[in-house]
């Protein structure tokens, strides 16, 4: 599951002034004129995550580190079943309904933190409210509750009833919306990819390999093959060498040795299962896997590169597997730069604009430095960086 998930806009956690918090940017400002206008109207009557700021286009607020109720579901899985968290939530609804009218339309269970001390949840991202009775919001997050992975468990059959119960929702109601839900996943899904994480090269200014250093408690490596499989992809390819396997990934050798990343990739786009991958450099282990999973949706033909600040950052990309012809032609003598695929590869862009530390890339000892006191800083607050 990916952390800060929006399926519009852009949404990545920060330390903004030394203070954990999460910004929203937005991909149209009539949502941002919707949401900021809701949290003003609910502020101080329902329990909010706290907005620390907002300007046109963005919205920041407070970073928590509670669990969400998907955590919470899970959690009740391994320890038992409590009805309070789903009790509470349903509460929540029937409050929200009451000031405005508005309820969350998509049944995501992480915009909802369970405050286990105060038996109370509190609501943030309130990007999908619309107007609905507390009938059809609330068939529509039970029906998500019982498809959570492992679906339709005990555990998430007594909390879809608890709440169904607690709103008088009518015993058909949650079996339709559950009917809507997975026609609507059948109808999202998007293609398949595969997955290339490129940790070759010699690391003279690093002075030893990168993809085996560590970042709190795991490799660069392990870093960003996590976030792969966070993004669903199954078919994980390492180029490099003297890359270490780790489970369920392929290790590719280059074809053709010592022509630089697109040596690599063009290996990995012949051994490649799938017509598109996902590429990231093993030196960038702090990109969001929110970033990379806009980046994948973007994604039409050809080259999808992302972009800050106008700034093209071709190792974190998604390419079609068709480009090991463009590749071959350009390497087959000798190396040559990844941004000479460009012209030939028809590249779009996507515009990343969150925070600029994230692109971090740990070429140097003291480049890496500053990521661990970044991801260090990160866990002292709690917040997730996949």
């Amino acid at each position: 599951m990916i952390p800060f998930y929006s399926k519009r806009n852009q949404v990545y956690p920060v330390l903004r002034q030394g203070r954990a918090a999460v910004e929203k940017h937005f991909a149209a400002m009539e949502d941002w004129e919707r949401e900021t206008s809701l949290y003003k109207s609910l502020s101080g009557k329902l329990s909010l995550v706290p907005v620390l700021h907002t300007e046109p286009g963005l919205l920041v607020t407070e970073y928590i580190p509670l669990p969400t109720l998907p955590e919470v579901l899970e959690a009740q899985e391994q320890a038992g079943f409590s009805p309070e968290p789903w009790r509470a939530l349903a509460a929540w609804l029937r409050r929200c309904f009451r000031l405005c009218g508005q309820l969350p339309s998509d049944g995501d269970l992480r915009n909802f933190l369970w405050d286990a001390s105060g038996n109370r949840v509190a609501g943030l991202d309130l990007e999908g409210f619309r107007p609905l009775t507390l009938e059809q919001s609330g068939a529509s997050i039970a029906a998500m509750i019982q498809s959570y992975d492992p679906a339709d468990t005990a555990v998430k059959r007594r909390a879809a009833a608890v709440l169904a119960g607690e709103l008088r929702i009518p015993d058909a109601a949650p079996a339709e919306a559950r009917r809507r839900l997975a026609e609507f996943r059948r109808e999202q899904k998007g293609p398949l990819f595969s997955g290339i994480v490129l940790a070759g090269g010699a690391s003279r200014r690093m002075g030893t390999g990168k993809a085996a250093l560590p970042l709190e408690g795991k490799s660069l490596l392990a870093w960003q093959v996590e976030k792969l499989r966070a993004l669903g992809i199954q078919d994980i390819l390492l180029s490099g060498k003297d890359c270490p396997a780790l489970p369920g990934t392929r290790v590719v050798p280059d074809e053709l040795p010592d022509r630089g990343p697109l040596g690599g990739l063009y290996s990995c786009f012949r051994a490649a299962e799938h017509p598109r991958c996902l590429v990231l450099s093993v030196d960038t282990p702090l990109v969001p896997a929110a970033a990379l999973d806009k980046l994948s949706r973007l994604h039409t033909k050809g080259m999808t590169c992302l972009r800050r600040a106008g700034k093209p950052e071709p190792l974190i990309a998604v390419y079609d597997t068709a480009l090991e012809k463009s590749i071959h032609s350009l390497i087959k003598e000798g190396g040559a730069a990844v941004r000479a695929l460009e012209r030939p590869a028809s590249c779009t862009y996507f515009d990343y604009l969150g925070p600029p530390e994230y692109l971090l890339n740990c070429n140097t000892p003291q480049q890496f430095a500053q990521a661990r006191q970044l991801a260090a800083c990160c866990a002292r607050r709690q917040i997730p960086l996949q």
